[in-house]
């Protein structure tokens, strides 16, 4: 089950600027209510498409940023939090709104946070039937209104624009050739495993414990299979028992690692070698010490991290060897994009903590789970943020939570990253060496 890379396309702009209507024209249905009454659109809508001549799209319609209330405030603030997921922010002006109201603060708001944050913006002008009747009493024309608008754009050269009424259905190829043209160039997701060979095989080390789902795989081992397979990989697939594995009785741990270095063996002779054991976090401590050092060894979780950040994965080893200054005074987040059922050793409530309690006694541990993150005040209460491997959300997501982490100075690591980490420098160096991380 492959992670689909999709354009994040965000629509903005003040309440009633047609910023629905236009979700409604992209979508060619009403997937976001329109009405004159203002502030219908009350949370983000969310849309999963595909363009043609795009591609795989997410689409997500904000409400309007100009609501005077307590309730308007915090759509704001989520309408802010979601700017920073996106590639692409379409800001929607209805000119003669703008020009009549003589107020620009919507639309210098979202373009100082388009330049502040580095991100792509095409603006649409959504000319009503109506338009030049509305500017009568102004003496002012269409175009004059639009320029108006337009003062406020960081780079007004640049920055492609369109006029046109977004209530009309026939205007939609031109929508999608503006976002077409305005959208980021380098758009290509990160191969999971990108130093693997062709054809040369593969053992991914999978325990399926409590936490394992009945009835299929966790995604990163769905998507590493689906990998291997388009590249013609042999794929070796083992569970091991781990709690027999770390038994102390030697009867039953001899026993189980005899059985996983017979299946490795008969593997290797089927196969004339093995390229790399992929193993859960969870496990580095058992396989770390199974498999042969001349064998290359990494974890799921440091695989998805990679492909999240966009193969760069400097933050997280910056952030792996501040554990090394953590005491027991100090506070640290751990962080899941998913939600689920967490019963028995879970990594992120049991393991993880129970490790760092080990290391550091009376060391404050909190927990964050699902779409939603601290903001940078927040953050900067913590020492340091350990994350999954994020393979539950976009990578524009991932990428909005490395900036706020950013801009409140936190270091930030990985599951897989700390987990090799409690295990030794060795291990560590180890985990990471198939990708040239130093």
């Amino acid at each position: 089950m492959a992670r689909v890379n999709r354009l994040a396309v965000g629509i903005f702009g003040r309440i009633n600027a047609g910023k629905s209507t236009l979700m409604n024209l992209l979508t060619q249905q009403e997937t976001s209510i329109i009405d004159s009454q203002p502030g219908t659109t009350a949370d983000i809508k969310n849309a999963i498409m595909e363009i043609h001549s795009i591609g795989p799209v997410r689409i997500l319609d904000t409400a309007g940023l100009d609501e005077n209330s307590d309730l308007g405030g915090k759509k704001r603030k989520k309408a802010l939090i979601a700017l920073e997921e996106v590639d692409l922010v379409i800001l929607v002006i209805d000119p003669i709104q703008a020009f009549v109201s003589m107020q620009l603060e919507v639309e210098e708001l979202i373009s100082s946070h388009v330049a502040k944050k580095g991100k792509k913006l095409a603006v649409v002008f959504n000319i009503h039937s109506d338009s030049k009747s509305r500017l009568l009493d102004t003496r002012a024309t269409i175009q004059e209104a639009t320029e108006f608008c337009r003062v406020i754009l960081p780079d007004r050269k640049n920055t492609m624009f369109l006029s046109c009424d977004l209530s009309v259905q026939n205007n939609y190829p031109t929508l999608v050739k503006l976002i077409s043209d305005a959208k980021p160039n380098d758009m290509a997701p990160v191969p999971l495993l990108p130093f693997l060979n062709p054809r040369s095989t593969v053992l991914m080390h999978i325990p399926l414990d409590e936490e394992s789902p009945t009835g299929r795989l966790l995604r990163p081992q769905e998507m590493t299979m689906e990998f291997l397979l388009r590249m013609m990989a042999p794929i070796g697939v083992y569970r091991t028992d781990l709690t027999l594995a770390r038994s102390a009785s030697h009867l039953l741990s001899n026993g189980e690692k005899e059985k996983f270095t017979n299946f490795l063996t008969a593997l290797q002779q089927a196969s004339h070698g093995l390229q790399l054991v992929i193993t859960d976090s969870q496990a580095i401590d058992v396989m770390s010490k199974w498999v042969p050092e001349d064998i290359p060894l990494t974890t799921f979780s440091i695989m998805m991290i990679n492909q999240s950040a966009g193969g760069d994965m400097s933050l997280f080893l910056h952030g792996v060897k501040v554990m090394n200054t953590l005491s027991s005074s100090s506070r640290v987040l751990i962080t899941e994009a998913c939600n689920h059922d967490r019963v028995a050793e879970d990594i992120g409530t049991v393991q993880i903590p129970d490790k760092l309690q080990k290391r550091f006694p009376g060391i404050t541990v909190n927990h964050a789970f699902g779409r939603e993150f601290p903001d940078v005040a927040k953050l900067r209460t913590y020492d340091l943020v350990i994350h999954c491997g994020g393979c539950m959300i976009s990578r524009q997501k991932l990428s909005a939570r490395i900036d706020f982490l950013a801009e409140a100075e936190v270091p930030l690591t990985n599951y897989g990253f700390a987990l090799s980490w409690f295990e030794g420098p060795a291990v560590l160096s180890r985990v990471l060496e198939p990708w040239k991380v130093k």
